[in-house]
């Protein structure tokens, strides 16, 4: 997929979804001297993923330039031969004249898309993709008290193992354990998630110190 992002206009905002891009994805920015600087962590993470990554300053300042680079970079694109799903990234109403142009020569809906970050156009292509469904559920509206309640239970719960265990010398597993404790449906399944984890003599002992917190049955 391609990303092509009017920096000016959008700034590290349009940035938000860096840690999604893939090898196969192309990310193309465009900039000027008035905003030349993007924070570290979106350009490293780009750089992690892999993807084709390219910049474009700026020549001379006028008015909406980067918004003509920027669509005729798309035409250069569309007509060397991809065929596949693109996004401008600005929130500059002017470029939904560019995306009315290619719906008028394609029959592909969402050949190009505009949104005001990477993260929406990864979801606005709608593919039927694991990092889609990954962004979907972290987005997904989730009621406060209930989020709450369950990270007071697993503050309590963190609390009684770190008490059983103290000692131990299991305490830099703590994470695995308390795992072991959440997923165990019944005392088979902990006892043996416990023996998998930590072998039979050391994973008996964290099944026997299980036992004596509240939460085990």
């Amino acid at each position: 997929m391609y990303f092509l992002i009017d920096f000016e206009n959008v700034t590290n905002t349009g940035m938000q979804g860096t840690e999604y891009l893939e090898s196969s994805d192309y990310v193309l920015v465009f900039y000027s001297a008035a905003v030349p600087n993007m924070e570290a962590r979106y350009l490293e993470e780009i750089k992690a993923s892999g993807c084709t990554f390219e910049i474009c300053k700026l020549v001379k300042p006028r008015k909406n330039a980067l918004d003509f680079y920027i669509a005729t970079r798309l035409g250069e694109i569309y007509g060397g031969g991809y065929d596949g799903c693109l996004s401008i990234i600005s929130r500059d109403d002017g470029f939904h004249a560019v995306r009315e142009y290619w719906a008028a020569r394609t029959d592909k809906p969402r050949q190009v898309l505009i949104n005001d970050s990477i993260e929406r156009s990864i979801i606005s292509a709608n593919k039927p993709d694991k990092r889609t469904a990954l962004i979907h559920a972290r987005l997904k509206s989730i009621d406060i008290g209930n989020f709450y309640s369950a990270y007071a239970e697993s503050i309590n719960l963190r609390g009684q193992l770190e008490e059983a265990f103290a000692g131990t010398g299991f305490s830099d597993r703590m994470g695995e354990i308390e795992d072991i404790l959440k997923n165990g449906k019944t005392p088979k399944v902990i006892y043996l998630d416990a023996l998998r984890r930590f072998g039979r003599k050391d994973g008996l002992e964290v099944y026997k110190t299980l036992k004596t917190c509240a939460e085990f049955s």
